[in-house]
């Protein structure tokens, strides 16, 4: 966080974009707007990326383990292994 506030001055990527493109449009400096259209770009596309999902949820007694089968087809088959 404090790299990208060194770097271009604002902490919030996509507020720097912003500014910095609006900043490029009113100075007409074309390297000033790509550098913003970047970065509002690379905020936008972090921001799209899949979120995590929770499929399952269970308490599993300490010293047992949990195994996930996923095959192509159909849901996972979920196994708990107990210790011997």
């Amino acid at each position: 966080m404090k790299s990208l506030l060194r770097l271009v001055g604002i902490a919030d990527i996509r507020a720097a974009g912003v500014a910095r493109t609006l900043r490029g449009l009113r100075n007409g400096d074309q390297r000033e707007l790509f550098t913003g259209l970047g970065l509002a770009a690379l905020a936008y596309l972090s921001n799209t990326k899949p979120r995590r999902q929770l499929i399952y949820r269970k308490r599993v007694p300490e010293g047992s383990a949990l195994v996930i089968h996923h095959r192509r087809r159909g849901d996972p088959r979920i196994e708990v292994v107990k210790p011997k």
